[in-house]
């Protein structure tokens, strides 16, 4: 089994849905995820109401992909050139092991 990792992607609620969508479009890369509510903080955060601007947080999502290693350049590849979107951050970290409680690690 190749070296599976995590491809942790976040972006601006806005344009979630719309990435999500473009994942799917590589069913042999990308087999499922998971997409949680965040929020950002720093400098090279994107305001996109007063609201935001007031809490220094804008509304996030990250979508978590456990995926191998060998597909994650693969997948950012497909991202960049499907979907025109300076607002994708994202990281990689190893998976040590991964499965469903009661059923066994599979990674």
């Amino acid at each position: 089994m190749s070296e599976m990792c995590q491809l942790s992607i976040n972006v601006s609620i806005d344009i979630a849905e719309e990435l999500m969508s473009h994942l799917w479009l590589i069913p042999e890369l990308v087999t499922g995820c998971t997409c949680v509510p965040a929020r950002g903080f720093g400098s090279r955060q994107h305001y996109r109401n007063i609201q935001e601007k007031i809490r220094g947080a804008t509304e996030r999502n990250l979508i978590l992909l456990i995926v191998p290693q060998a597909s994650v350049s693969l997948i950012l590849t497909h991202i960049n050139q499907k979907f025109k979107s300076r607002d994708c951050f994202y990281w990689v970290l190893p998976t040590i092991a991964f499965g469903y409680v009661g059923q066994g690690a599979f990674g």
